[in-house]
């Protein structure tokens, strides 16, 4: 915990913008590059080691974020259980407010949940989803796509006191903020499993057949597991 915690110091030094936090995206992905089932259903992928330190980076983070499929999928806490630490804050991606009233994220006693919704939710959805214990966050939709912008998501959790936000999934969350190259460390635990599942990827890293390349590479044996740790280069290929 300790290393880890030099590390990502060491890492988030280097960082200095005035308008959004240091973006860690961190995941579990069998040897074939999937985190689920292709019906999206949860798997046990990395060991119980990786899943110690996926609770250890969460706490040395301020928030956590996951998208609204992924509360959907597997009703996650988003807390911090394996380690000693403080518990981020949980942020859903939530364009629409579709988070279940029953879901545990509504529920804990960590603090409420920030749900980025869109700005033209109506108020009465707003209202529901706030005496559940949320606090809806609104956010302006990208032109092109209806999306959340994820450069105000960011500007707003920066505002609110996130310095360090680590993004969990899912697959499509982790593709838009490749894509939107709002990506400042990547941490990937890959497991020696052999799924055909959904794939981390949805789509091209930037918009080309041209790969993604990635720097400041390494790697640590954990158990079973392989964790990378790297930073992307925005480069043009």
């Amino acid at each position: 915990m300790e290393e880890m915690a030099q590390e990502l110091n060491r890492v988030v030094s280097s960082f200095d913008h005035p308008e959004r936090p240091f973006v860690t995206v961190s995941y579990a992905q069998s040897i074939d590059g999937s985190i689920a089932t292709r019906r999206r259903r949860p798997l046990p992928i990395s060991g119980p080691g990786a899943m110690r330190m996926t609770h250890g980076l969460r706490a040395l983070h301020d928030g956590i974020l996951v998208g609204i499929e992924t509360v959907l999928a597997d009703d996650p806490q988003l807390s911090v259980r394996l380690v000693e630490g403080p518990h981020p804050q949980p942020v859903v991606l939530d364009t629409r407010l579709r988070t279940p009233l029953e879901a545990r994220l509504l529920k804990g006693g960590d603090g409420r949940p920030w749900l980025v919704g869109a700005a033209d939710n109506p108020q009465d959805k707003v209202t529901i989803m706030t005496a559940a214990g949320a606090d809806v966050l609104p956010c302006r939709r990208e032109e092109n796509n209806g999306r959340l912008d994820l450069t105000q998501t960011l500007s707003i959790l920066h505002k609110r006191g996130i310095r360090r936000l680590m993004v969990e999934g899912g697959a499509r969350v982790i593709t838009s903020f490749i894509r939107a190259q709002l990506v400042d460390l990547f941490i990937i635990t890959i497991a020696p499993k052999l799924v055909g599942g959904l794939q981390v990827m949805t789509a091209p890293p930037n918009g080309s057949e041209a790969p993604m390349a990635l720097t400041e590479i390494h790697y640590d044996r954990l158990e079973d597991d392989l964790v990378l740790w790297a930073r992307p280069d925005w480069r043009d290929p």
